[in-house]
């Protein structure tokens, strides 16, 4: 995080509204796509980013490190995209669109991304969550530990045994890198 974002989030942190939206606002695309990974309708995924503000902007007097600022607000986002993920798991999306996928697999035909897309479903939550934050959003196994509060050697394994259901499921190796 750049010295500038630093000291905007200590602004936040000390009060300043006027700080706080304009970190909530450059962190707006990250958030959104972070939201699509977890949500289909573009009106839950805004909802959550909705909860998310007032969430942080309540919260944010507690946060002891400037520099997670970015971590900790992904984490809230991630809990309320949760919340309705769950209340939304028995309804069908009405217009489900393919998340953008990582230059991996941009090469893949449109058959092996909904392949993927379906093997993804499939997964148990945890192994879900990592390999779209490894793969999709492109995060570190460090940084995947910060936002899920998991150990990294319990991320890597989640990332090891993910591909292993998918390389089983879907009989390919599509996340080969």
């Amino acid at each position: 995080m750049s010295k500038v974002k630093i000291r905007l989030v200590k602004r936040a942190i000390r009060g300043n509204q006027q700080a706080f939206a304009d970190l909530m606002l450059s962190q707006a695309e990250y958030l959104t796509q972070i939201g699509h990974l977890y949500l289909h309708r573009e009106v839950d995924i805004q909802d959550a980013i909705g909860e998310t503000t007032l969430i942080a902007l309540h919260a944010i007097q507690g946060l002891k490190k400037p520099e997670l600022f970015r971590t900790w607000v992904t984490k809230i986002l991630i809990r309320q995209c949760y919340k309705r993920y769950k209340e939304q798991a028995h309804e069908q999306p009405e217009n489900f669109e393919l998340p953008e996928v990582p230059e991996s697999l941009e090469r893949a035909t449109v058959d092996e991304k909904l392949d993927l897309l379906g093997g993804l479903k499939r997964l148990n939550d945890r192994y879900r969550q990592v390999l779209l934050l490894f793969y999709y959003q492109g995060l570190s196994i460090r940084e995947i530990s910060d936002l899920t509060s998991l150990p990294e050697n319990t991320v890597k394994s989640h990332l090891k045994r993910g591909k292993a259901e998918l390389k089983q499921w879907l009989g390919g190796d599509y996340f080969e890198k």
